[in-house]
């Protein structure tokens, strides 16, 4: 596989905002104005109502030296930050704006305050494998399909597996954690094998499930 493009990374940190400051809260209009100062976001809280954490407080657009951040938001107990770079590296701006924060407003902020972390990574690729054709039994209903509408349309249709994810039941858990897919990339082609892929991973060990997978592919062919 050849990675085309890092389309998302979300690092989301579990934290209980308020022992940030545990003898009082922040004064909202400082605080907005500071970061957004200090990280150029183009778009802040404006209100205070944009400012309820309860609801997600979110920055958007802004960047850390060169490094540009797509969305950085505050919510009670969960801390996320997006950008199209490797999760590793948005973890990094994450950590970096709480340690500028500690500073500049006198935190109680430690490490050991986040009690985990989660992610989420979105990719284009390309694969020469037939990466969507593993089952027999869905290529002969494919198949079936395309024969039959190109009888109803009077042209010549081909169908192929789409997409497939695999994923927990989301009735197990209050919160969902996104699936692991692997589809044909919008606006392109079959025949292009371009793809796209999200994982609840990391991104480098997102690469080398689909590296895995993909070798799977080509050894089961072979």
């Amino acid at each position: 596989m050849k990675l085309s493009a890092i389309l998302l990374s979300r690092v989301l940190a579990f934290i209980d905002t308020a022992e940030l400051r545990p003898t009082g809260g922040l004064h909202a209009p400082e605080f907005v104005e500071e970061v957004t100062k200090q990280f150029q976001f183009k778009k802040s809280p404006e209100t205070l109502e944009e400012f309820n954490i309860k609801k997600g407080t979110e920055f958007l657009t802004g960047r850390i030296g060169k490094r540009a951040i797509s969305k950085f938001v505050i919510w009670p107990n969960i801390l996320v930050i997006e950008a199209r770079s490797n999760t590793t590296e948005c973890k990094a701006m994450l950590n970096d704006i709480l340690h500028w924060a500690t500073m500049k407003f006198d935190l109680s902020f430690t490490s050991e305050m986040i009690t985990r972390y989660a992610f989420v990574s979105d990719l284009s690729f390309t694969s020469d494998a037939p990466l969507l054709a593993f089952d027999p039994l869905l290529g002969k209903i494919a198949e079936r399909i395309g024969a039959n509408l190109s009888e109803l349309w009077h042209e010549p249709i081909h169908y192929e597996l789409f997409d497939f994810k695999v994923g927990h039941d989301p009735l197990t858990r209050k919160w969902g954690i996104a699936p692991f897919q692997i589809a044909r990339l919008a606006e392109h082609k079959f025949t292009e094998n371009k793809y796209f892929s999200e994982a609840p991973l990391p991104t480098d060990l997102h690469i080398e499930l689909l590296e895995e997978y993909e070798k799977g592919i080509l050894d089961r062919l072979w």
